[in-house]
C-alpha cells in the first residue's frame, strides 16, 4: 500500500479513531452529567448539543470518514490483496454499520423525537432516552474505535 491509498487509509483511521473518541467522551462524561441533574435541565441540554453537534468541525470528521471508509471498503474490494484488503474491508465497514448506520438509524430519530417533544412528552421520553441512548452510544464508540484500529492493522501489514 502506497500513496494516496495509504493516505487515505491513515485519514479514515485517525477520522473513526477521533468519532470514537468523542462518543467515548460523550458517553462516560456528558450523559452521565445529564443523568445526574433534573429531567428538564437534561433534556434541554441534550436538546442544545443535538442541535449544536450539526457544525462543520464535527460533520466534516464524521461524514468525511464515512465517505473515505465507502471509498476504501468499495477499492479493497475491487483491488484486492491479501495482505491489507480484509483489514481494510473489516475497519471500513466496521465504521460504516457500527458509527454512520447507528447514527442515522438510531440515535437522530431519537434526538427529532426529544427535540419535537413538548415538556410533557420530553419528560416521558426522557426515562428510556437517557440509558438506551448512551447504551448504543457505547456501540458506536467501541466500533468507531475498533474501525481505527482494523484500518491501523491494515497500515501495519502492508
Amino acid at each position: 500500500m502506497h500513496g494516496f491509498l495509504f493516505a487515505l487509509t491513515l485519514a479514515t483511521a485517525l477520522g473513526a479513531a477521533v468519532m470514537g473518541g468523542v462518543f467515548y467522551g460523550f458517553s462516560v462524561l456528558v450523559m452521565k452529567g445529564l443523568a445526574k441533574v433534573p429531567a428538564p435541565e437534561a433534556i434541554r441540554v441534550m436538546q442544545s448539543i443535538n442541535r449544536s453537534a450539526l457544525t462543520p468541525a464535527f460533520m466534516s470528521v464524521f461524514m468525511g470518514t464515512t465517505l473515505a471508509s465507502a471509498a476504501l471498503l468499495v477499492w479493497s474490494l475491487v483491488s484486492w490483496d491479501g495482505a491489507y484488503s480484509g483489514y481494510v474491508v473489516a475497519g471500513s465497514a466496521l465504521y460504516l454499520v457500527g458509527s454512520f448506520t447507528l447514527t442515522a438509524g438510531y440515535h437522530v430519530p431519537r434526538n427529532e423525537a426529544l427535540d419535537k417533544a413538548d415538556a410533557a412528552q420530553a419528560q416521558v421520553l426522557w426515562q428510556s432516552y437517557l440509558p438506551d441512548w448512551t447504551r448504543m452510544n457505547h456501540v458506536r464508540g467501541l466500533a468507531s474505535a475498533a474501525a481505527g484500529g482494523l484500518l491501523v492493522a491494515a497500515l501495519a501489514v502492508a
